[in-house]
Order: structure tokens, then C-alpha cells, then sequence
């Protein structure tokens, strides 16, 4: 998660801020107050950082928050409302989903891609198009 590296809001001569700290204690809070309904036992990989799909969401997902925040200071008293409902349900239904998930294969007990055969393989195998096919 090199893209949490300190960033120093204020300037060389003050404190930096940790944005990778903030996104894990955010997170970390965040995963302590929701109960996952549907699947149980919840889907889940202790090593979730080796998911770069789950990385992207959580952040994702940790920008809108602080967004949402914001916007209820300004006045929008139904902001982090809209964020559960618009942002944290629709990621949590695939994150946390058991069939199709990035976490189906993994077990919280057994470990990472515990129930992958081939743990080098691309879930989704991606080759450059010839040269000849537009994309644009």
C-alpha cells in the first residue's frame, strides 16, 4: 500500500499527517461496527492488503466517507446516510460476496487463497490487443 505514504499537509516545518494510518484506523473502526448479513460464516482473508480490488473499494470507500463527513458540516444532514447506503452496501455486496468475492478463496482460518489450486494464475487474464484493433 505504497500509495499511503506520509504526506505532509502543513508544510516542511510542522507535523506530518499519516494518511495510511488514518485509512487503517478508519477501516479498522469502520470493520468494527458493521455485521455482514447473509453469509455466514463472512467471507473474509486476514492478508485482505493482497487484494488489490478490496484495497481499491476500502479506499474508495474511506474517501467517500471523509466526503460524506464534510458534507454533513456544510449542512447536508443526509450525507453519511447516503454514503451507507450509495457506497458501503453496494462494495460490501461484493467484497463480502461468497460465490464470486475476492475473498472466496480465501479462509480466515486456513489463510490467503487457501482454496486456489493455482495461486500464480490472473483471475482474469489480460493480453494487449493487436496493434490493429481500435480502441478509442
Amino acid at each position: 500500500m505504497a500509495e499511503y505514504d506520509d504526506y505532509d499537509s502543513t508544510g516542511p516545518e510542522e507535523d506530518t499527517v499519516d494518511v495510511r494510518q488514518m485509512f487503517l484506523d478508519w477501516l479498522t473502526g469502520h470493520l468494527a461496527t458493521v455485521e455482514v448479513v447473509g453469509t455466514k460464516p463472512t467471507p473474509w482473508c486476514t492478508q485482505w492488503w493482497l487484494h488489490p480490488e478490496v484495497v481499491a473499494r476500502f479506499k474508495a470507500l474511506w474517501q467517500a466517507s471523509m466526503q460524506a463527513d464534510a458534507s454533513v458540516m456544510d449542512g447536508d444532514a443526509g450525507a453519511v446516510s447516503s454514503w451507507w447506503i450509495n457506497h458501503w452496501d453496494r462494495h460490501a455486496a461484493v467484497i463480502f460476496d461468497k460465490g464470486n468475492g475476492p475473498f472466496r478463496d480465501c479462509d480466515p482460518d486456513q489463510g490467503h487463497l487457501y482454496r486456489r489450486k493455482d495461486t500464480t494464475a490472473q483471475i482474469v487474464p489480460a493480453a494487449m490487443p493487436p496493434d490493429d484493433v481500435e480502441l478509442s
